[in-house]
């Protein structure tokens, strides 16, 4: 492939890279909170403008967990791109998509999933990261205690996952980035790739979305 477009918008600083021929042609990141949906059409342009008349050989989008309307939009976005440049578009979980998971070692996420539960989620050997687990304080203090061999990254504040102090100097603030999502991409095997190929695009979750039912008599139920 000589063209790959990463969106990783998961996070507040979100980012775009473009990888053509080899090596990243453009790179950009942008701060915002609750803006993603306008933001980001300055970085893709930009991006777009160095490609020039080549289309893309592949989206690859940062699927979370994390903003659920950044992480929403950047997906519409690298699917709406797929469509125009008739490509692929493949979703990646953001969590394997920064420095600390790509680093050698051993390494473990963790983050705050509120209401009284925490999660944990294993780099794997391919990069990627497991599909995170729930658990209540305890057993979060118990198995990060266990994992004394691994490197530990939270995407949120530290200070804020209520870990002891031995604990708590162990922890990494991290964010994932576009380039370490192009990279972990990159480096998957040729199988993994071609299983994501045909894997629905769509964000991922700590908990399913939650929909609030119409109260009796409302006029929808009528």
């Amino acid at each position: 492939m000589h063209a790959i477009l990463a969106l990783e918008t998961s996070v507040a600083q979100a980012s775009v890279v473009l990888w053509l021929d080899g090596g990243i042609h453009f790179e950009q990141t942008f701060t915002t909170d609750r803006s993603h949906n306008s933001m980001i059409f300055d970085p893709l342009e930009e991006a777009l403008g160095i490609l020039g008349k080549k289309r893309l050989d592949l989206v690859v989008a940062g699927t979370g967990p994390g903003s659920y309307s950044g992480t929403r939009v950047g997906i519409a976005a690298g699917q709406g791109l797929a469509i125009a440049h008739k490509c692929p578009a493949v979703g990646i979980g953001s969590l394997g998509a920064t420095p600390e998971a790509r680093a050698e070692g051993p390494s473990i996420a963790i983050g705050d999933a509120r209401r009284g539960l925490y999660y944990l989620s294993t780099i794997q050997n391919s990069g990627e990261a497991s599909e995170p687990e729930l658990m209540d304080a305890a057993a979060f203090q118990q198995r990060l205690t266990e994992a004394a061999d691994h490197r530990l990254f939270t995407l949120d504040d530290p200070d804020k996952l209520g870990l002891d102090e031995n604990l708590r100097a162990r922890v990494i603030r991290s964010r994932p980035e576009a380039r370490w999502l192009l990279d972990l991409w990159l480096h998957l095997p040729a199988d993994r790739q071609q299983a994501l190929h045909t894997t629905p695009l769509a964000p991922a979750y700590l908990r399913p979305p939650f929909t609030s039912k119409a109260k009796p008599g409302h006029p929808l139920l009528r």
